[in-house]
């Protein structure tokens, strides 16, 4: 287990990673071939020393709770910088909501055509590329290219310190919802079905339906080789901290079409 610090599971959201990294967020229900599965929406909250970071602003359907589980994380604290990873509801929908709760909070990221969106916050946005990054005191915020994205406007993100890498819709993958599993880390439950991460690459990355993704592999070794993240941070998955055991899974459900046999 990659995550010594994390408080125990309790099944439910929100879930302490570390003193200074909060995992929060709710699931969606999904019917899959008569059985009940869950696809995570995830937000989460990093605190610096002197700066305090959102990645991803959660659904509109978890909005009340979410607003709780950051209050009390943030302990007092401003909210300083909200990063939606890119523009779809599950990234950015809440944007607006966080920006009139924490007046003094920037939005960051891929924000080329926000404004039109939300006009009045034009001013409080600061478009970022990949290659810049954000200082929150002890750690920096590193802004990556993304290996895979749903998007055009998607940006990956690195925390230098405690070595978190933020993927948006990479890494993936519903779970079958039995008692207490949303919160758990990949090492703490079953490796995924490949089904379940194929299910969700056709829908997120449409494109692994219409192309062969096994050209971007190398990319993503190096990154992983590079960056040695002690956790893969995903917005709709299981926090990763097996990343050895996911990867190869991960890279099998974008690959497979139609259809793939369960993983013994």
């Amino acid at each position: 287990m990659a995550c010594p610090s994390c408080d125990r599971p309790t099944g439910r959201f929100p879930r302490r990673l570390s003193d200074t990294l909060l995992w929060t967020g709710g699931c969606l229900n999904i019917d899959y071939h008569g059985r009940n599965v869950h696809s995570h929406v995830c937000t989460y909250l990093v605190l610096g020393s002197e700066k305090t970071m959102l990645v991803d602003t959660g659904n509109a359907y978890d909005a009340r709770r979410l607003e709780s589980d950051i209050s009390r994380f943030l302990n007092g604290r401003p909210l300083d910088y909200i990063f939606p990873t890119h523009g779809e509801l599950p990234h950015c929908g809440l944007l607006t909501n966080w920006m009139d709760l924490y007046p003094e909070a920037l939005a960051v990221g891929a924000l080329r055509d926000f404004a039109l969106f939300y006009p009045e916050h034009a001013h409080r946005m600061r478009h970022v590329s990949a290659g810049e990054a954000l200082d929150l005191g002890d750690r920096r915020i590193v802004f990556i290219p993304p290996i895979w994205r749903d998007l055009r406007d998607t940006l990956w993100a690195f925390d230098t310190l405690e070595r978190t890498l933020f993927v948006s819709d990479a890494f993936a993958y519903l779970h079958y919802h039995e008692e207490s599993q949303c919160d758990l880390l990949t090492s703490e439950q079953p490796l995924p079905d490949v089904r379940m991460i194929q299910f969700f690459n056709e829908r997120a990355m449409y494109w692994t339906r219409h192309t062969d993704p096994q050209h971007s592999f190398d990319d993503i070794d190096e990154m992983i080789k590079v960056l040695e993240p002690a956790i893969i941070a995903t917005a709709h998955g299981g926090v990763v901290d097996e990343r050895e055991a996911m990867l190869p899974l991960v890279k099998l459900g974008m690959t497979v079409r139609p259809r793939v046999e369960a993983v013994p």
